[in-house]
């Protein structure tokens, strides 16, 4: 096997043949890639051989690379503005250049075409890039359509004219909807051709006539279809879904280039994605993402052939991912990566009704292009994570970042029999999964027992528990050091607390009356994918590309293709007859309501508490698209607003509470999202920093209290996580978090560093309530039953009294001119940013912000150590979040006008 590292460096362009700070994988999984592994900065999108074996082309945010593999030359280096495309680079067989599709802005000294002007956002292009040997390089441009914030598909080019006359190029515009047809040797546009829902790749037969897209929502809805609306962006529309509210399976479509009309469509499985086209035997291989198969294609009698179930494990849950598929020059192998578990699956496809599986070969993290040398030798897989988090420098430290990405390829000498075994055992070891040829059923271990006393968190799923009742609440975005970094116990560091005791006293108090976690990690980079794990315990290709620049941000049940087929934790409850009762959570959100309505409403909220004010508590009319959740929604609790104090969200709960208690009868699942530690910066009128996270430790000491002194207390456990961490200063990573686990079974003033992430909270409920795995993630985890007593001990029933913080929840941050420097300037660019949804705001700079608030306007903001790379995880550039937020400025001046008047 060759092992050789290189790292390439775009500053110098030298290659290296080691990586000195691999970065550490956080998910009780491991990377041990086979052959030849380039590194790169950003997500790897594009990778095919060149006409020599011996040379590949690359594709990452802004640069396309040209390789030679085997003596560790760079041969070419093209920069470009913007990022590559979805399967973004192809080597056209005629020229030998590499076409690569980008979104970006038009670069400077360039001319720009009709309708794009200076002012124009991103820009989809074709770079037709020459190879670096071939003298003195050039690249032209095609210009495919003003798409603003957006993604596009890959290229696909014929090898000869079609009956139009031009030798073309195809091009999925997901956005749009269409397929752009580009001549291949002059650049100019030709048609676009209206597709399905999110077309994603394509392929072309070699005379051009013919082509083949994926449709990952599939086809537009009809009247009578069941639809849930994407939110929020300029090209969100209607997809179809099921009962449960996620999107229905997918479509691949037949093009008639030539007369640019869709003349088939095929249903295949969820999510297709990437295509290899057979055309000699007439098949068309698709990967179904969120399927975990392959669907195979007759093209010349089009329709389904037959499906390929992709199961090397004896353990079956969603969550492989296969993402990519290739074929071998004879068309008797299929190569599937599958992102879920870091590595290619093999095929004999010989037969394709009879598939059989060859081996699995260990990749990077989340391999997600593949490409076959022309020779049939070697196999290249590009991955989108790579080998973990990257350095970075910032005050003058040398700190490492989660969102540096540091993504792959793997060059792989294809294997002998012998050797596919070695590669498949390590594959299944590093995911602590069990290949299917293994001997014994595989579930064995996992069989429920007979006679096994009750506990708080079962061993095997299926045995008896104590607990009855989860409560599951969800906050917003701290580190652990954040908060408890001067706790006097755990891993801690001080200097980096934010938000202590006087802040956060209940969750300083229950941290140490029960257990502390100091090795909590939030699965999730942002709310798009942080919840997506806390419910789902997954994450698609769909949120991890992402797929969704440009239609959504799906943080709040509000986009159906971010969803896996694996359902959701209230899906798994009610096929087990289990009830439950969702306060907020993942229900779409409203429109915000401003600082005026939250400050009167804590003015209610204090009345009420003095015993002064009979105002009463505000009403709400929450409701979900997504069928299942709907069904469940507590409709008088409000979705993700900042405009609610969480103590407010307490005193629904209190009330829903009593009600229980006089029906005699609690829920066995409840799920609460309290949001207001996510604060609004310093923006004027608005509850400071300090008194937004002190009304969210308030509101959760207050509901702790109440469970505890309930009749349902002695089978209830508490559970309270962040959605993430945000970027935020942690000496650790990070990713690390705050979590809370409070029971009569609870051990007592105890630390448990186990590493757990959201997985693992999904796994221990799971437990607890008898319900299945949601995906291959939570099936494999760790569950937390070592923070919680054995049968033989004895539990404490003790209730707890909500601590009121010795921060004022009341204090309200000034405005502009009454301020000077640095808090003037903070608080006009909290301003500016957007709090009406989550992570609208640019991270690093609220970041900053809230720093200063916390620590003094004259304190060098740390470095952020962020050691551990937390996989299938998504920031959103803080250029994105402005372009969003000049998207919707209107929105915004009439938000600020309303809640702090005019900025000065």
């Amino acid at each position: 096997m060759l092992v050789a590292l290189l790292l390439l460096q775009a500053a110098s362009q030298v290659p290296k043949r080691s990586v000195p700070d691999p970065g550490v994988i956080a998910t009780n999984q491991t990377i041990t890639p086979a052959g030849v592994q380039s590194v790169f900065d950003g997500r790897v999108t594009g990778l095919k051989f060149g006409r020599d074996p011996r040379e590949l082309w690359v594709a990452v945010p802004g640069n396309a690379w040209q390789l030679a593999w085997t003596d560790n030359r760079v041969l070419r280096k093209e920069a470009f503005n913007g990022r590559a495309g979805i399967y973004g680079l192809v080597v056209d067989p005629v020229t030998g250049r590499a076409l690569v599709s980008t979104v970006g802005r038009v670069p400077a000294g360039v001319t720009r075409p009709a309708g794009i002007t200076a002012t124009t956002g991103n820009v989809a292009q074709l770079l037709s890039v020459e190879p670096g040997a071939n003298g003195i390089p050039t690249t032209q441009r095609a210009w495919l359509g003003v798409l603003g914030r957006d993604a596009v598909g890959g290229p696909a080019v014929a090898s000869r004219a079609n009956s139009a006359g031009h030798r073309v190029v195809v091009i999925p515009l997901l956005a749009q909807n269409q397929l752009a047809v580009i001549d291949a040797d002059n650049g100019a546009a030709i048609s676009t051709v209206p597709l399905g829902v999110v077309p994603v790749s394509a392929v072309i037969s070699g005379d051009g006539s013919t082509a083949w897209a994926t449709e990952m929502a599939g086809t537009k809805p009809k009247a009578g279809d069941r639809t849930a609306k994407q939110c929020c962006e300029g090209f969100a529309e209607q997809i179809r879904v099921d009962e449960r509210g996620i999107a229905l399976p997918g479509t691949v479509s037949r093009i008639d280039v030539v007369r640019g009309i869709v003349t088939n469509r095929i249903t295949v499985g969820r999510h297709p994605t990437a295509l290899a086209w057979d055309t000699a035997r007439g098949r068309l291989y698709v990967a179904d993402g969120n399927d975990d198969r392959v669907t195979v294609i007759n093209t010349r009698r089009p329709g389904v052939h037959t499906v390929i179930d992709i199961k090397p494990f004896k353990q079956r849950a969603i969550g492989l991912a296969p993402t990519a598929v290739a074929l071998s020059p004879d068309g008797h192998r299929l190569f599937v990566a599958l992102g879920g578990v870091n590595a290619v699956a093999v095929y004999d496809v010989h037969v394709p009704e009879r598939a059989t599986l060859v081996g699995l070969l260990p990749t990077g993290w989340y391999p997600s292009t593949l490409d076959v040398s022309s020779d049939g030798r070697f196999l290249a897989a590009g991955t989108l994570l790579g080998v973990g988090s990257g350095t970075g420098t910032t005050v003058g430290q040398t700190a490492r970042y989660v969102h540096a990405v540091r993504g792959s390829v793997n060059v792989i000498e294809i294997p002998n029999a012998a050797r596919f075994a070695a590669f498949s055992v390590a594959v299944a070891e590093n995911n602590r999964l069990t290949l299917a040829s293994a001997p014994g059923s595989g579930a064995d271990a996992l069989a429920a027992r007979a006679d096994v006393r009750p506990r708080a968190v079962p061993e095997r799923p299926g045995e008896p528990s104590l607990i009855q009742h989860v409560v599951y609440i969800i906050r917003e975005n701290r580190t652990y050091d954040q908060v408890l970094g001067a706790l006097g116990r755990g891993d801690g560091d001080p200097s980096l607390v934010m938000y202590g005791r006087d802040v956060t006293p209940n969750t300083h108090a229950l941290s140490e009356k029960y257990v502390t976690f100091d090795r909590m990690f939030a699965s999730g980079g942002n709310s798009a994918d942080g919840h997506q794990w806390l419910t789902q315990a997954n994450e698609t290709e769909y949120t991890l590309w992402p797929l969704y620049n440009g239609r959504s941000y799906p943080y709040d049940g509000s986009d159906a293709l971010a969803y896996s087929s694996g359902g959701f934790i209230w899906d798994a409850a009610a096929a087990r007859n289990k009830s439950v009762a969702v306060f907020g959570e993942f229900a779409p959100e409203k429109p915000d309501s401003g600082a005026p309505w939250r400050n009167r409403l804590l003015e209610e909220y204090r009345a009420r508490r003095a015993g002064t004010g009979n105002a009463p508590i505000p009403t709400f009319n929450t409701t979900s698209e997504i069928p299942s959740l709907d069904r469940t929604l507590i409709r008088n609790f409000p979705t993700w607003t900042l405009g609610v104090p969480d103590v407010v969200r307490a005193e629904i709960f209190a009330a829903n509470l009593k009600a229980w208690e006089a029906a005699g009868s609690m829920p066995n699942l409840v799920i609460i999202q309290l949001p207001s530690d996510h604060t609004t910066g310093t923006s004027a009128d608005w509850s400071t920093p300090k008194a937004s996270v002190a009304d969210n430790d308030l509101a959760t000491g207050q509901m702790v209290e109440a469970l505890t002194k309930s009749s349902f207390w002695p089978s209830t456990a508490i559970l309270v996580v962040e959605d993430d961490a945000q970027n935020g200063v942690d000496h650790v990573d990070g990713h690390r978090t705050v979590a809370l686990a409070i029971s009569p079974y609870t051990k007592r003033g105890v630390v448990d560093s186990t590493f757990y992430n959201a997985p693992s909270l999904l796994k221990t409920i799971e437990l607890m309530l008898g319900l299945p795995s949601l995906s291959m993630f939570d099936l494999v985890a760790s569950d937390m039953g070592a923070a919680f007593i054995g049968p033989d001990d004895a539990p404490d029933f003790a209730p707890y009294t909500a601590i009121e913080p010795a921060q004022s929840l009341y204090e309200v941050n000034p405005r502009p001119n009454q301020l000077r420097g640095a808090q003037r300037d903070a608080a006009v660019a909290s301003a500016k940013m957007r709090f009406d949804v989550p992570d609208a705001a640019p991270s690093d700079r609220l970041n900053r912000i809230l720093w200063s608030d916390a620590r003094g306007w004259n304190t060098t903001y740390p470095g952020v150590k962020q050691g551990l790379f937390m996989p299938l995880s998504k920031d959103v550039d803080d250029e994105e979040r402005e372009e969003a937020r000049e998207r919707a400025a209107k929105k915004v001046k009439a938000k600020v006008d309303k809640g702090a008047g005019t900025i000065d």
